[in-house]
């Protein structure tokens, strides 16, 4: 999913405003500094973000004002804004061109500040920075690396006597002895759309991209098709979990929210999700929980690469009213300072090379299959627009509900990708 649509936890739209000295009346697209600057970003992010843009009042003196939105109404929102002339200065953006707020999507329509004289464009990750640029230029700050396995509730698992698996066939015996225990081995809650695209992203990480690293090339080439490789497999597999009781009961009929409390609960013993939704799970649990992070084996192979991408990003409003600002609180963000801030916030992996912080043992071991390059693409990072995933979204619910099959889904895929 393309670190971007990878996209993120559904949360109640808010407004903060921050105020500090009176704001000047700028001139659409200036580059004089004004004291008045307009951030928005998704609601996963809240809590880092506030925490940052506190901390800039207080350097510079700006007024702030920050809108926080759920990660689906940003994405399908974003675009009018920019078209329309109302958006923010500041925004979070998605690597690649996967969904709707991705940079290949929004710089299509000449809405990104071009970022590449930055300070900070060089110690972005290697191997993800590329996936923020458009010929060779870089059109967003990633803040924080992403990646998809399960997060699990540490002494759940440790109550019911059982081990992480490492095998997809133990995975199947895995679900069915904590089924046996009364409780759920996957908090899965697609009724929110882009959770549907998670566990399949995990899966292709062994079922096409163990086979076929450069998958990516071939869909655009043509030589590859989602019908007959690996995602076949991969879909499969997710029916055949749900047939083994991995899931909760209806998990069309639970939200995302909804998920973290069945795990939150002790009724679930994890959840498959975006690094990125860590801190949201961990906020609402009881005081105490300690979290672990585990891949999930889509073959017997024992080698369980993780999906790994940029988790945020954020990107400058070619025509923002106060672009000289924006420019400087983007620059600020890739600061140790602002890093500092933002991670004591919210845990997470920075995507600056430089970064030094404390990981928790969620996000460590995480950091560890990425150091040792037991990753695969994001999936959608080289998706040309966000029909396939739209596509996915639909089928994977429609999968659920008994009125699609895989090949269906698939061939909805592939439609969407050469239409």
């Amino acid at each position: 999913m393309n670190s971007r649509n990878i996209a993120t936890v559904a949360g109640v739209a808010v407004s903060l405003a921050l105020t500090g000295c009176a704001s000047a009346e700028p001139t659409a697209g200036s580059t004089e500094p004004t004291d008045a600057l307009t951030i928005a970003t998704t609601s996963n992010n809240q809590a880092p973000m506030e925490a940052v843009i506190e901390a800039y009042k207080e350097k510079t003196g700006h007024d702030v004002s920050l809108t926080v939105s759920d990660t689906s109404q940003f994405q399908t929102t974003i675009r009018t804004q920019l078209s329309s002339g109302t958006a923010p200065d500041v925004f979070t953006v998605w690597a690649g061109g996967g969904n709707p707020g991705a940079i290949d999507v929004l710089q299509g329509g000449g809405y990104l500040a071009d970022l590449s004289d930055r300070e900070w464009v060089d110690s972005v990750d290697p191997g993800t920075a590329e996936t923020l640029q458009i010929d060779g230029k870089t059109y967003g700050l990633p803040s924080k690396l992403d990646a998809i396995g399960a997060i699990y509730d540490v002494a759940t698992l440790d109550e019911l006597g059982l081990e992480v698996p490492t095998t997809y066939t133990d995975l199947l015996a895995y679900c069915q002895d904590v089924r046996d225990a009364g409780k759920v081995a996957f908090a899965l809650g697609i009724q929110t759309d882009w959770v549907t695209q998670l566990i399949p992203y995990a899966l292709v990480a062994s079922t096409v991209y163990g086979e076929a690293p450069d998958f990516d090339q071939q869909l655009a080439d043509g030589s590859a098709t989602f019908a007959g490789s690996g995602w076949s497999d991969a879909f499969e597999k997710y029916q055949e979990m749900s047939e083994a009781g991995c899931f909760n009961d209806d998990p069309l009929g639970t939200d995302v929210t909804a998920s973290y409390n069945l795990v939150n609960s002790g009724e679930a013993v994890g959840v498959v999700q975006v690094l990125a939704s860590y801190p949201q799970i961990a906020s609402t649990a009881p005081e105490g929980t300690d979290f672990g992070f585990f891949p999930l084996p889509g073959d017997d192979s024992g080698a369980n690469p993780i999906p790994r991408g940029i988790g945020v990003s954020f990107a400058v409003n070619e025509s923002a009213t106060n672009k000289a600002n924006a420019l400087d609180f983007v620059d600020w963000l890739a600061t140790p300072e602002a890093t500092s801030v933002w991670f004591g916030a919210a845990p997470g992996i920075p995507a600056l090379g430089d970064a030094d912080v404390d990981l928790d043992p969620v996000m460590q071991s995480a950091s560890d299959l990425i150091a040792a390059g037991e990753t695969a693409p994001m999936p959608d990072q080289g998706w040309p627009d966000a029909k396939p995933q739209s596509a996915l979204f639909i089928g994977t619910q429609q999968l659920f509900s008994g009125q699609a099959g895989v090949d269906d889904v698939l061939a909805s895929m592939d439609e969407a990708y050469t239409g």
